[in-house]
């Protein structure tokens, strides 16, 4: 029923403009709606002014507690720069118990390095014994017994040698291993930060100090508002006659007069019902609209999610 009476009342418009159109002295022949339809030259719409990229989260990577919020709503601010401080927890004090493990490991190695050098001069100076055992041997200036007693020393070195440089390469490995430890345990307390994912205004910020959150707790977002555009719903009437590319004259709900320019970027392929520009139910209701995005060519003052009026000129 409600479909039914306002297709009346659009006949009835239309019925309007028709005999405004006529004149007084010489009478016109009745136009069909078809006929009156054609001579429409601009349509109207309303809209309302959104970002032109979306916005980005503010948000948590991990549970904690609020510590201090260091912006308010309506601040401008730059891509990595810090928003909300959390509390750490014990996080500090593990950074110090990794230090400690990573310069215990250090100490090692310095050790078994000293070890290995002493290790290797003494190989040397066995091996040149045996060599010279071997050599008196052979001029039988020397006994059998002390040249192999001679080989089994250096041999046995070396074999000790070979021991201490496996056991450096591996406390190598454990001290790499720690530096990644250190740098995990740096990250979480990273986690404990929150910053901006990308430069513009904050929005709709709910965070508070000594407030629990968890990775999922929406405080608020970043909007950028450089260059924003229009929003608008079309009647489905005039909807086949919307063209990307069309001008359209834009203006506050309730001023006229600083209206600014812009054209028609987008329109929807589909109908769909009318959105909360509409304030009542049965504006939400009655007809579908086709949406459309206007790019503003002009600077202008008006400010994201505000509603305006928009001429659309089709013809």
């Amino acid at each position: 029923m409600k479909k039914i009476t306002n297709r009346l009342t659009i006949m009835m418009v239309i019925a309007m403009i028709a005999g405004a159109c006529s004149s007084d002295k010489k009478p016109k022949a009745t136009q069909s709606s078809d006929q009156i339809l054609k001579q429409v030259s601009e349509v109207k719409a309303i809209g309302k002014i959104i970002p032109a990229e979306d916005w980005a989260l503010i948000a948590s990577t991990t549970p904690a507690l609020i510590k201090e919020v260091l912006v308010k709503e309506g601040d401008s601010v730059t891509k990595g720069q810090i928003l909300i401080q959390l509390e750490q927890g014990n996080a500090p004090l593990d950074i110090k118990q990794e230090q400690a493990k990573l310069n215990s490991i250090k100490a090692q190695n310095a050790i078994s390095l000293e070890d290995i050098h002493r290790g290797k001069l003494h190989v040397q100076e066995l091996q040149d014994k045996y060599e010279t055992s071997k050599q008196l041997f052979s001029k039988n200036a020397e006994t059998r017994e002390v040249m192999e007693t001679d080989y089994s020393n250096w041999r046995q070195e070396e074999f000790i040698l070979e021991g201490l440089q496996k056991k450096y390469k591996a406390q190598q490995i454990a001290e790499k291993e720690q530096y990644l430890q250190i740098q995990k345990t740096k990250n979480l307390v990273t986690d404990f930060t929150i910053q901006a994912r990308k430069s513009g205004i904050v929005m709709d910020l709910t965070a508070h100090v000594g407030q629990s959150i968890s990775s999922t707790t929406e405080l608020g977002k970043i909007v950028n508002v450089v260059e924003p555009i229009l929003e608008a719903e079309v009647d489905e009437l005039f909807a086949q006659d919307v063209k990307v590319g069309q001008l359209v004259t834009i203006s506050q709900v309730g001023r006229k007069d600083k209206a600014i320019e812009g054209h028609v970027i987008y329109t929807s392929p589909i109908l769909s019902n009318k959105s909360i520009l509409y304030e009542t139910a049965n504006e939400g209701e009655d007809r579908r609209v086709r949406k459309i995005k206007i790019q503003l060519s002009t600077n202008n003052e008006l400010a994201i999610n505000a509603k305006v009026d928009c001429t659309i000129k089709i013809k």
